[in-house]
């Protein structure tokens, strides 16, 4: 079996690797963007087996059609992060370089204030770094097109890197990833939390449509038994990605994602 996770460097490629050895995968990492493009499908192709993806992708391939090239294995991650409440699902957090103020030297302190400002972002697909803010912008009453200057980073570090540089006003960050981040990193841990986007489901590991359904079975029973345990492989690179454990999930979790692509 062929695993491509397209979560790397957000999230340590030795996560997945230790899920590869687990269920018997070669893994590869596609570091460019947050899961095949729209349009794109290496599923279809034959090119993969499984890929951890985002849900924008996911939603694309599988819930927007009526011959979908992938299915849901049904395990996701569960963050460490509070904020999460012990379930899998994450949030865009909107964080600001300190002392970022507005035209009239008021300190930025929440989203509406960001209108004409830069915000880096991850790329076109993320949910967390990209759709989770157009979605917030268009709930707010503006454009998400024109409420912003976006500047694509290609990946939740590339935009962490951003801000810290005050190459941007802002960022859009995976909550996992700005979570793990901050525990090492005192510049990262300083950055100021205005909104949290969300919460939304986690990024889903997904196989090809054609895959036996009792193979998924046993990839899925796989995971959910393996031990996660802070002394064990597996556990241990969970708590460095700012993980807990996994935990089962249905396809229902992700309906949500469909309304961020319509926006």
């Amino acid at each position: 079996m062929r695993l491509r996770s397209y979560m790397a460097p957000g999230f340590p490629k030795e996560l997945f690797l230790q899920v590869g050895k687990l269920i018997g995968a070669d893994v590869e990492f596609d570091e460019l963007r947050s899961g095949p493009e729209f349009g794109d499908d290496p599923f279809a192709r034959g090119e993969i087996d499984l890929g951890w993806i985002c849900s924008t992708s996911f939603a694309a391939l599988a819930l927007s059609s009526e011959q979908p090239s992938v299915q849901l294995v049904g395990v996701a991650w569960v963050p460490t992060d509070p904020g999460s409440a012990s379930a899998p699902r994450y949030f865009g957090d909107v964080v600001v370089r300190s002392g970022l103020q507005t035209t009239d030297g008021s300190p930025v302190t929440e989203l509406h204030q960001l209108g004409g400002l830069s915000i880096a972002c991850n790329d076109p697909i993320s949910l967390s770094g990209y759709y989770s803010w157009r979605v917030a912008v268009s709930d707010s009453g503006h454009d998400p097109d024109t409420f912003a200057e976006i500047r694509f980073t290609g990946g939740h570090e590339q935009s962490l890197e951003a801000i810290v540089a005050g190459d941007v006003d802002a960022a859009v960050i995976d909550s996992v990833v700005r979570f793990s981040r901050g525990r090492s990193d005192p510049a990262i841990a300083s950055l100021s939390v205005i909104d949290r986007l969300g919460p939304w489901p986690v990024q889903p590991l997904v196989a090809r449509g054609s895959m036996p359904a009792e193979q998924v079975a046993e990839i899925r029973h796989s995971i959910l038994r393996a031990d996660t345990s802070s002394g064990s492989e597996l556990g241990e690179q969970l708590n460095r990605a700012g993980l807990d454990r996994f935990v089962e999930v249905s396809p229902d979790h992700y309906a949500p994602v469909v309304r961020a692509l319509a926006v």
